[in-house]
């Protein structure tokens, strides 16, 4: 039987608070579940580290490969353990680790969310892309140059878009990420739905945003942007200690040319927020319980327990 939404409205800034209450509140558990991914993944990054951007030598590349595998059945484990915690009071195994249906459930949902984010994304994507395109062409034709008898790449035409251009690219790329945001609130409570009824749920647990999806999203953005700011002012603060940036990663595009400024900093911030998950995943955990519970008047694990 599937969980029948109330009709309360998800409070943005309690939810928010509760996520990071239960990681305050679980953080030792929290750390000691997270140690087996935690040190895969910082294998991961050394052996990366070795690799560059070569990938000749196979015994390296196999040992990569390894490593990625044994980082992700930890990443399973330690979200299924944060979310048994969280939903349901269930601090059971070496210190909420296990193995077990739930983990393959939350592997099946995990993939079945990402696949249709990544579907619309790669749709709102591509209609962005084909909008900025439309700009751009009209932009250099207002110049007197054509595009195609010029043979000019995308990247070359966006340095003839005017101001007013620029206003209807961003506002047309702000819109494709809104319904990113969007359709992430109205799948993150397929996860906790899963752990609380035991059974894979996503489109099932579709209605329990009913409503509530803007809310939703809100704590999902509240919750978030705090946490990545202070994570990459963290990751900065240490590499002005270190003189150095540990996890950079050249990486070659094309024949001579390396990775560009802008993506080697977002593959950097991408591996520093992946070793922040003994701290990402509790708190998100907290906040997709405490708005499951709000969804579907379920009390508190201590409540429930008491």
């Amino acid at each position: 039987m599937n969980p029948t939404p109330t009709t309360t409205s998800v409070p943005i800034l309690r939810s928010t608070l509760a996520g990071y209450a239960f990681l305050i509140s679980h953080w030792q558990r929290a750390l000691v579940a997270a140690a087996p991914y935690t040190l895969a993944y910082i294998a991961q990054l050394v052996l990366m580290q070795s690799l560059g951007g070569a990938t000749g030598n196979p015994v390296l590349s196999m040992g990569f490969f390894l490593l990625s595998l044994v980082t992700v059945v930890a990443s399973l484990a330690l979200s299924a353990a944060c979310l048994r915690m969280a939903v349901l009071g269930d601090y059971s195994g070496w210190h909420s680790l296990k193995a077990g249906a739930d983990e393959g459930r939350i592997f099946i949902v995990g993939l079945l969310v990402s696949a249709l984010t990544l579907l619309v994304f790669i749709m709102a994507f591509m209609f962005w892309a084909v909008v900025l395109g439309s700009i751009a062409a009209g932009a250099m034709s207002r110049a007197g140059i054509d595009p195609e008898a010029e043979g000019l790449e995308l990247a070359d035409a966006m340095a003839y878009l005017g101001t007013a251009d620029w206003v209807v690219a961003i506002v047309v790329g702000l819109a494709a990420a809104a319904l990113l945001v969007w359709l992430s609130a109205r799948l993150v409570l397929a996860l906790p739905a899963t752990i609380a009824n035991r059974k894979i749920m996503v489109l099932s647990a579709w209605s329990l945003s009913n409503g509530n999806a803007l809310r939703i999203a809100a704590a999902l953005l509240l919750t978030s942007l705090p946490l990545l700011a202070l994570e990459a002012g963290l990751y900065e603060l240490i590499c002005a200690v270190l003189g150095s940036r540990p996890l950079y990663v050249p990486v070659p595009v094309g024949a001579d040319q390396l990775n560009a400024p802008a993506l080697a900093a977002a593959e950097e911030y991408l591996r520093w927020n992946g070793l922040m998950a003994f701290i990402n995943i509790p708190v998100f955990s907290g906040l997709y319980a405490y708005i499951y519970r709000n969804r579907t008047a379920t009390p508190a694990a201590g409540d429930a327990a008491a």
